[in-house]
């Protein structure tokens, strides 16, 4: 299962399947008293205050802002029982050992190289026709304790609109556990409801420019619910560092 530079983004068996799935399953068991522990997290229907409630869609596409080392694990918990393929660094994916673990539970590298574009639309298709769900971290990389989200980049979004899909907006919201001196840090996922992306252009540059705008108002949207849910932006510690050998 590990990965190498040119081989298929997506290589599944049915042996790899049934042992992602046991491996999804115990990363939620100790995953959630482990964030418990460590953050109180809280899991979160952002329209559950207004007596509203919404569902996955059976197809969709997440995006989530990037702040804390576990949030793979946060934004794995508030889909649970859901599973989707959740794409990252293509040097990760390469690692010994760990490169083989995230790709059970359904990494999808991104390669950097512009020639192998075509083979991502085709992983996220397969999620897509799969699992029904894609994960993206728009952002590019984790920016620890960050409450003011960076620019969006655009492939989310792109495969979105291509794919005529939902774009659900998943928000790590960031707050002191007891109060403005303490170092320990209370994570609250919140899931928003999904928005309808607009429709294909006539041309892909056409597609890729709105495909950019709407980033822009996911990204906006995500922002504004860190905002009215009081986000605290003294916690940024700056990006998170590499880890050698694994994806420096």
């Amino acid at each position: 299962m590990r990965y190498r530079k040119g081989a298929p983004l997506i290589s599944e068996t049915p042996w790899s399947r049934l042992t992602g799935d046991i491996l999804v399953a115990f990363v939620a068991l100790i995953g959630w008293p482990l964030s418990r522990l460590l953050y109180s997290i809280k899991i979160e229907n952002a329209n559950s205050r207004a007596g509203l409630t919404h569902r996955l869609p059976s197809r969709a596409i997440l995006v989530s802002n990037h702040c804390m080392p576990l949030d793979p694990v946060f934004h794995g918990l508030a889909v649970f029982p859901r599973r989707t393929y959740f794409t990252l660094l293509e040097e990760t994916c390469e690692a010994p050992v760990l490169g083989s673990l995230v790709r059970l539970l359904g990494g999808i590298p991104l390669p950097r190289s512009s020639g192998r574009l075509k083979d991502i639309e085709e992983a996220v298709a397969h999620g897509l026709s799969t699992r029904g769900l894609v994960h993206f971290y728009p952002e590019g990389e984790c920016f620890i304790g960050n409450q003011k989200i960076f620019p969006f980049k655009a492939g989310a979004c792109y495969f979105a609109i291509r794919f005529g899909v939902p774009i659900v907006p998943i928000v790590s919201i960031l707050k002191r556990r007891h109060g403005k001196k303490s170092r320990r840090t209370q994570v609250t996922v919140r899931v928003l409801a999904p928005i309808l992306p607009p429709p294909p252009d006539k041309t892909i540059r056409a597609t890729l420019i709105r495909s950019i705008q709407f980033s822009r108002q996911i990204h906006d949207l995500m922002q504004a619910e860190i905002e009215r849910a009081g986000g605290d932006h003294s916690l940024y510690r700056g990006p998170m560092p590499r880890i050698k050998g694994v994806n420096d």
